[in-house]
């Protein structure tokens, strides 16, 4: 289990968020190994398979839920699966460093995503079977704090508080609606939002003396089925109501 907390830190501190290696096809394993820790049938399970492995929750044998999945050679996906498919919130790293991060079906970015690569060349928008095709601005505004670059109603951009918190990413209503909160303390959530701008759906947060939460939230707390550890890398696995782990798996 310990090499598998060190691989979720990796990806605590790179921020990464995934798809299946871009070009290739949907179906990802041709020769499994077995389940090697845990439950994968129903439950928290780590899964061999010959081309890297899986490590999260399942439902009824298929990868169901928030999981990790990690390619021997061409990247690491990190996020929210539906019936072993890449589906909902979650980031893509591949080898050259190329993330693509945001809403998935059917195994790629369909939806509002942000891609970036080690160069530093951005890109947001609407994306469809990977490609942009809906640009969104980000032009600087020049101020110190409220929404400081793009728009901050109904599109895309950042918006600082006077407390230092930021928010970047899509807007709906004038609220954070999808994309990453960064607090002046240094934790930071990525995922998504409801009509009231609270942490709502599915995310990630990572906080600043190293714990980590990956799964699903209610009005701004751990609720439904997640993944926590905390500064000594102790895990709690399981369903959450309230910020309460009341179930382990």
């Amino acid at each position: 289990m310990k090499s598998i907390l060190n691989l979720f830190v990796l990806v605590v501190c790179t921020a990464t968020f995934a798809q299946a290696p871009i070009g290739q096809p949907q179906t990802i394993e041709t020769k499994t190994t077995g389940c090697i820790s845990g439950d994968c049938n129903n439950g928290w399970g780590k899964w061999q398979f010959d081309n890297g492995y899986y490590d999260g929750f399942w439902v009824d044998g298929n990868k169901h839920g928030y999981g990790l999945y990690s390619w021997d050679e061409s990247g690491i996906y990190v996020g929210f699966w539906n019936n072993d498919t890449m589906e909902g919130y979650g980031s893509y790293e591949n080898q050259d460093k190329k993330i693509m991060r945001g809403m998935y079906a059917n195994g790629k970015l369909n939806g509002l995503g942000e891609e970036s690569t080690i160069d530093g060349n951005w890109n947001q928008g609407f994306y469809k079977e990977h490609s942009l095709t809906t640009p969104y601005a980000y032009d600087n505004n020049y101020l110190d704090v409220g929404c400081k670059v793009g728009e901050c109603k109904n599109d895309y951009g950042q918006y600082k508080w006077e407390n230092g918190d930021f928010f970047t990413g899509f807007f709906k209503g004038g609220k954070p609606h999808l994309g990453s909160y960064t607090f002046v303390n240094g934790d930071k959530y990525f995922g998504m939002f409801n009509l009231q701008g609270q942490f709502h759906g599915q995310g990630r947060f990572f906080y600043n003396d190293n714990s980590y939460y990956g799964g699903d939230f209610s009005n701004g707390q751990f609720h439904g089925k997640g993944y926590y550890h905390g500064p000594d890398y102790k895990t709690k696995i399981g369903k959450w109501e309230y910020g309460k782990l009341v179930r382990a798996l």
